[in-house]
């Protein structure tokens, strides 16, 4: 009796786009292209059993999960000898017959299987398959004979991807039929399988207009839908091999089989495709000319607005998080490094943030007098914080410094405020910026920057202005460490000239350890900022230092309506909470050393040392990029990061690890870069880097001056 076994074979590892089976078709249904393709099999009478046949190794897990959820059977094999797990399927299902499709090309024409299974067993042969229907689209039915003699008589190149390789070269010695399509399906000019970024797009927006079919989606009206949308075929032109699989003598590099996994390697630079790029963000897009409109710049923070990502080659608006995943407006999904600048330190829409929130929101969110909270999360922070003895909250990083600032001045009675690094929005310290217009000029002269690592220019400040400096205030690290002992040695300057000491922590806090860079370089400033990973996404920040200051606040006027509104507080209680228990500091500088690290072996291996680095402290690190003559480069970041948006990266230079970025993250983005990093070399390599570019190159928040 004859049995027939669909073969899925399953792979997370791809040079173009990391798991490409499990990537969703629909994101707001969580359906990935395995989930779908064994949907449909399901439905085909002919096929009597779905085997997996996943690559060895832990990458590939997920798969295994699938094969357990859906009551499937499944078996481990070697990841480069494909033909061999085929085989291994058809054994595991018990069949005499093995039914193969591509795990990436979910719209295979499943309309033809009947007929197929009937023909292959009524003319006894090896192989029955179909050929000219729109790459990925195709299918075969082999004898479980006829793969154990290609596997036996073959040699590497034919055990690969390449299953079907040593049958086509040996016609003779197989009983072939390729059956006849409808001619109104002969379309090798259509592309319908995931190799490419374009490719996911397309077969999404296919899914979503035919969903309501799903899982029997017609390839006649496939066709019809993609005829009616040039934009979409546009997208993935520059992929189209328009050749006939099963074509007596065809050679090895012809692409075989219509799935990604066997496609020849472009290594030409494909055709600008920006126009029809945008199609994957057309609420994006939508949003954006009406934002124009009402919002200046589009956006409410200048490092996320649209000058910041490849224009036409970017989402706009983000519109959901789980863990370390974005979603987009369009339903494009991105690994998420930028993390809100760096707010989100367990994760998006971590459950024990979220339930804390929730609760809270049921009891009130903001009131006429304090709440108990305002109490417990400073007990929290005076804890943890080694210069914390008393607190006040603000909402944004901004609000921080600018009372730190104020309460330095008062208790001080100076004017004169040294600076070094970034602090925020508001006319103190901005007015020192290229960003300056509308902050007047006395305001400018109040606030002198010094330079990290050379404590002279701090002692030119003090000496050229003695007795008039109340702060110096400076973020303890940025990208650069410290050298030597810079940060003693700013302090002991500090005292001795009778200024106080501010640690600008908003941004380290709560990542180098759990009492920020001062716990981490065990210098303890007078006064200290901390907000952004606080709450995990919500709005707080706090101003905390020695008694002796902070009790000036009774007097310094640092008052808002909500400053102890409970939600945020409550988040930064449940976030300061799991950050203890879980060791979560920890995973931040494993994962993000792993990170570091990978990147700037690949970087060693192609070469571009001299123009790209991975730097900074592990929790926080930040991609840099050059020129030949060693300034930064905004056309090869642009280049970087569209590349890494197309593969599902969102990269905007920094890296700020999360507690859920998991090892599977870390994998996946070091391929894309990979990947990225060709390209990279690629465009360097023709002299016009810029030419590559799909939209205008991001712009600097900051000028040069």
């Amino acid at each position: 009796m004859r049995r027939l076994v669909a073969a899925l074979a399953c792979r997370i590892q791809g040079s173009r786009l990391y798991g490409k089976p499990l990537q969703h078709l629909d994101v707001q249904d969580g359906v990935t292209i395995l989930d779908s393709m064994i949907r449909l099999i399901k439905t085909l009478t002919p096929i009597e059993a779905i085997v997996l046949g996943i690559s060895a190794g832990e990458a590939n897990r997920p798969f295994i999960d699938v094969a357990r959820r859906d009551g499937l059977e499944h078996i481990i094999g070697d990841e480069r000898d494909v033909l061999q797990r085929l085989i291994q399927c058809g054994h595991a299902g018990r069949g005499t017959d093995v039914f193969r499709v591509t795990t990436e090309s979910p719209f295979f024409y499943y309309e033809l299987v009947e007929e197929a299974w009937r023909r292959h067993l009524q003319y006894g042969n090896d192989v029955t398959t179909l050929d000219g229907v729109p790459e990925g689209c195709h299918f075969e039915i082999y004898t479980l004979e006829a793969l154990e003699r290609s596997h036996r008589l073959g040699d590497d190149r034919h055990r690969s991807e390449y299953c079907s390789l040593y049958v086509r070269e040996h016609l003779s010695d197989f009983q072939v039929e390729v059956l006849p399509v409808p001619q109104a399906l002969e379309r090798l000019d259509l592309r319908l399988t995931v190799d490419h970024p374009e490719d996911l797009v397309v077969c999404r927006c296919v899914y979503a207009h035919l969903k309501h079919k799903a899982p029997r989606l017609p390839l006649t009206e496939i066709v019809q839908f993609l005829d009616e949308h040039p934009e979409l075929r546009a997208l993935v032109a520059p992929y189209v091999v328009p050749t006939r699989i099963w074509q007596p003598g065809a050679q090895q590099g012809t692409r075989l089989c219509g799935g990604s996994d066997e496609t020849t390697v472009q290594t030409s630079r494909p055709t600008n495709t920006s126009a029809a790029f945008t199609s994957c963000f057309q609420e994006s897009q939508r949003l954006k000319a009406k934002a124009e409109q009402v919002i200046p710049s589009c956006t409410q923070t200048f490092s996320k607005g649209p000058t910041q990502f490849v224009q036409g080659a970017a989402p706009v608006f983000l519109m959901r998080g789980q863990g370390s995943h974005v979603w987009d407006v369009d339903g494009n999904e991105y690994l998420d490094y930028p993390m809100a600048l760096g707010p989100i330190i367990l994760g998006h829409n971590y459950p024990a943030v979220t339930e804390a929130v929730m609760r809270q929101m049921q009891e009130g969110t903001t009131f006429s007098l304090p709440h108990p909270l305002e109490v417990e999360v400073a007990e929290l922070l005076t804890e943890i914080i080694p210069c914390a003895e008393m607190v006040r909250f603000g909402k944004n990083g901004s609000d921080a410094t600018a009372g730190a600032v104020r309460v330095a001045r008062a208790y001080t009675g100076r004017e004169l405020i040294a600076c070094c690094g970034y602090h925020g929005w508001q006319d103190w310290y901005i007015g020192t910026t290229t960003r300056s217009k509308g902050v007047p000029a006395t305001v400018q002269a109040l606030t002198l920057p010094f330079e990290y690592n050379k404590i002279e220019s701090l002692h030119r400040i003090f000496a050229e202005h003695p007795c008039q400096v109340a702060a110096v205030i400076m973020e303890p690290i940025g990208v650069i460490e410290p050298q030597g002992e810079f940060l003693r040695e700013v302090r002991e300057l500090a005292h001795r000239e009778g200024a106080l000491l501010i640690f600008d922590e908003i941004i380290t806090g709560f990542r180098l350890a759990l009492g920020g860079a001062q716990e981490y370089y065990g210098v303890i400033p007078d006064v200290a900022c901390f907000g952004k990973a606080m709450a995990n996404g919500y709005p707080l920040s706090a101003i905390v230092g020695r008694r002796e200051i902070m009790q000036l606040f009774n007097e310094v006027f640092f008052s808002f309506t909500f400053g102890g509104e409970t939600m945020s507080l409550a988040a930064a209680k449940a976030t300061i909470t799991e950050m203890g228990q879980h060791d979560v500091i920890s995973h931040l500088w494993s994962q993000g050393q792993q990170l570091r690290d990978g990147y700037n072996v690949l970087t060693r291996h192609f070469g571009l040392e001299s123009c790209t680095a991975c730097v900074g402290l592990p929790p926080r690190t930040v991609i840099t990029f050059k020129d030949e003559t060693h300034q930064e480069s905004l056309v090869l970041k642009s280049l970087f990061q569209q590349e890494c948006l197309k593969r599902g990266v969102l990269f905007s230079g920094n890296q700020n690890i999360c507690y859920s970025h998991s090892d599977g993250d870390v994998e996946q983005t070091l391929r894309v870069y990979r990947t990225a990093m060709e390209i990279l070399t690629e465009a360097m390599k023709s002299g016009r880097a810029s030419h590559w570019l799909e939209g205008e190159p991001v712009s600097p928040v900051f000028r040069r001056a």
